[in-house]
């Protein structure tokens, strides 16, 4: 199973390294850069890093962009959008 690095990027400082996971797929990422972008809401200047086993960034958005994402979820029984509320 492939490994995953999740940071959190504060601009104009160094990246603080948040998890670490293995995952089944790359796909399933994005859950994971949204439930992260929970945790620490409200950062403005902060984005959100994932990089795989290679050290190759695979993810990199704004913690803003997560949380919007979340909105859009078509599921309805879409865990991680019950929480956002």
């Amino acid at each position: 199973m492939p490994l995953f690095t999740f940071e959190i990027v504060r601009r104009g400082n160094a990246s603080v390294v948040a998890q670490i996971l293995m995952l089944s797929e790359q796909q399933s990422v994005w859950c994971y850069v949204e439930a992260l972008a929970l945790r620490i809401q409200g950062g403005d200047k902060m984005s959100i890093r994932v990089k795989n086993a290679g050290a190759e960034t695979v993810v990199q958005t704004g913690v803003a962009t997560a949380l919007a994402s979340i909105k859009k979820c078509k599921r309805p029984d879409c865990p991680i959008q019950r929480d956002l509320e």
